[in-house]
């Protein structure tokens, strides 16, 4: 895969990582999950960085272009039994992590939704157990930012859902009979609730950078 960074001259090492992150946002904020996974975005070094970027709902909606979504292995594989030997163990999930992670076009976003969840008991993008809670104890501050914002992400779109409901609500009411005062105060109602309904699509779309016309 080409790397995001492959047009873009090398940086200062002590500001390489604050470069990368910066065009991961960018491009976790740009380009829909679909093309990300197309453009094999979500696998390797540039996958873990743009994955980072992701909210936790367009993290589940990469899952659906998984090795695992599309061939649904073995859910055991992924897994150590009880009382199977370590060494045992340590041969099966390379098999598994060759078969289905290795080719996974999605293996970076798997491992950070993973780590969102605080899943670590099996093998999730390609990364055992231990290597999960390895990362899941370095990288507690991301995370717990991370998932701060994916908190509130989800209340912005439940507001949004709300007030778009609020509207068709009131759409129901002005076109229902009543008095001409009612209707009035229906028509007022309407519009309010629909000034806040795009607003808030309106500074979804800005936080997104989206275009005011997209």
């Amino acid at each position: 895969m080409n790397t995001m960074m492959a047009a873009h001259p090398p940086a200062p090492a002590r500001h390489r990582g604050i470069a990368e992150d910066g065009i991961a946002a960018y491009i976790a904020e740009t380009v829909p999950v679909d093309s990300l996974v197309a453009d094999g975005y979500l696998a390797g070094h540039d996958g873990r960085l743009i994955a980072h970027q992701l909210r936790a709902p367009q993290l589940r909606q990469a899952m659906n272009s998984s090795v695992c979504h599309a061939v649904q292995p073995d859910v055991d594989s992924f897994f150590q039994e009880d009382g199977e030997p370590d060494a045992d163990w340590k041969q099966r999930r390379t098999r598994t992590v060759r078969d289905h992670c290795t080719v996974c076009p999605v293996r970076a976003a798997c491992a950070e939704l993973a780590l969102r969840d605080g899943d670590t008991a099996g093998v999730r993008g390609g990364l055992d157990p231990q290597k999960l809670d390895r990362r899941l104890a370095a990288e507690s501050s991301r995370l717990q930012r991370a998932r701060a914002a994916d908190e509130q992400a989800g209340e912005e779109q439940r507001a949004r859902f709300a007030a778009g409901a609020e509207v068709l609500q009131l759409t129901g009411q002005y076109l229902g009979t009543g008095t001409p005062q009612k209707r009035r105060e229906n028509v007022a109602k309407f519009r309010e609730a629909a000034r806040r309904r795009d607003e808030l699509v309106a500074a979804h779309r800005r936080s997104a950078g989206w275009t005011a016309a997209a």
